[in-house]
């Protein structure tokens, strides 16, 4: 059988802080969009994400309470635990607890479900890319998150993001660092994922986010603080830090609508791409370069205070 690559997006990576340096940092992707304002109405509960990367340091004291029992397609006898740090960042922005010290995700009381597809150097097999997202379809997954891809589609991906499309779980994918004004990369060209390309700081297009015809939506990317291995800390940038940003903000309102009863709202990928471009910030207009826009909790905010 053909060996089909992927691995990590090249990422940027500084300012490494272990548990004992840090108290809680709140990072401008959460102030900048009021997401404090946002938990008074929802956090995440009852929400599980599956975040297919190279794992997760399972006893970080920033997301063990957070965390269910995953799987590692690497090495079947391990548990998917994360050396490189990646996996645990993307989940850190989703799912790192309210709590007293490091920083707080997006929806600080989802689920996150840890699913080794990654190796330690951040490189793997997109045919165990494809076994993992069958698992998380299958193991209770309401949304998967992936910051990986590869500038080749594998029909073996796309068949399996087709299965969880008809259990009606969304797949964010991150667009890609390369910086091409082109198209983005597998598997988040495929129509049947939400592709989520980087802002940064000033609400700018990242230099190094790959944009095309594709893309749906941007996120904060740029120098976002986050959970790493070895119970620390770290800033990373790139399109896989936007990528959980936009999974976590999915949560919260699948979070919100299911205590609403709104049960049947977000029922599949297209009603969730739907739902999302309601809560967009324009930069441009520029479809080709921006997608629907910048993915704005601050709009979701105004949309329930609105309504009662």
């Amino acid at each position: 059988m053909k060996r089909y690559e992927c691995r990590l997006f090249p990422f940027e990576r500084e300012d490494i802080v272990s548990i004992q340096e840090a108290k809680q940092r709140v990072g401008w992707n959460i102030t900048a969009f009021d997401l404090p304002h946002a938990w008074k109405h929802a956090e995440g509960e009852n929400v599980k994400i599956a975040v297919l990367d190279t794992g997760c340091d399972l006893n970080h004291p920033d997301l063990k309470n957070n965390l269910l029992p995953g799987m590692n397609f690497v090495d079947s006898s391990q548990k998917p635990n994360d050396k490189n740090g990646h996996g645990s960042h993307a989940s850190g922005i989703i799912c790192a607890q309210n709590n007293e010290i490091g920083m707080v995700g997006v929806s600080p009381k989802v689920k996150v479900i840890p699913v080794k597809v990654l190796d330690d150097s951040g490189a793997g097999n997109l045919i165990n890319v494809a076994k993992g997202i069958r698992w998380a379809a299958d193991n209770g997954a309401d949304i998967i998150s992936m910051s990986l891809g590869a500038p080749s589609p594998v029909q073996q991906v796309r068949k399996a993001i087709q299965y969880a499309a008809k259990k009606n779980i969304p797949i964010f994918v991150a667009a890609g660092n390369a910086g091409q004004t082109e198209n983005i990369f597998y598997p988040a060209r495929y129509p049947e994922t939400i592709s989520i390309g980087s802002i940064d700081e000033n609400m700018k297009r990242s230099d190094f986010s790959n944009t095309g015809p594709n893309l749906d939506f941007m996120a904060p990317g740029g120098k976002i603080f986050s959970t790493v291995n070895n119970n620390g800390y770290a800033i990373l940038s790139g399109t896989s830090m936007a990528c959980p940003f936009a999974a976590g903000v999915a949560a919260l309102l699948l979070s919100y609508k299911r205590k609403e009863g709104r049960i049947n709202d977000l029922n599949n990928v297209d009603s969730y791409r739907s739902e999302l471009k309601k809560y967009t910030t324009k930069i441009t207009g520029d479809k080709f370069f921006e997608g629907m826009g910048i993915i704005d909790p601050r709009k979701v905010i105004e949309w329930i205070e609105g309504k009662n």
